[in-house]
């Protein structure tokens, strides 16, 4: 199982890069928003092993962790780089 939790991971920061893009009226291209949601992804996952939040216990503190990086990560990405030309 603990092979798995990277590709579990990954899949997590693809599937909301893919939501994220769908969710702008003016969004990226798709590349960005998946390349964006993998690394905050991870990034959040950074940053809840940096401050030892034991928030929902390993598995599951993990993948909110995920979640949320990855969520803020896209969110953030396309906030700035979204301007009406």
């Amino acid at each position: 199982m603990k092979l798995l939790v990277p590709y579990v991971f990954i899949l997590i920061g693809v599937v909301i890069g893919i939501i994220t893009t769908k969710a702008f009226k003016n969004p990226l291209r798709l590349a960005p928003n998946i390349i964006a949601g993998i690394v905050g992804s991870f990034a959040g996952l950074w940053v809840r092993d940096v401050l030892d939040v034991t928030l929902g216990g390993n598995l599951v503190g993990a993948l909110i962790a995920v979640t949320l990086g990855a969520l803020i990560t896209t969110v953030a990405l396309n906030l700035v780089l979204n301007h009406d030309d």
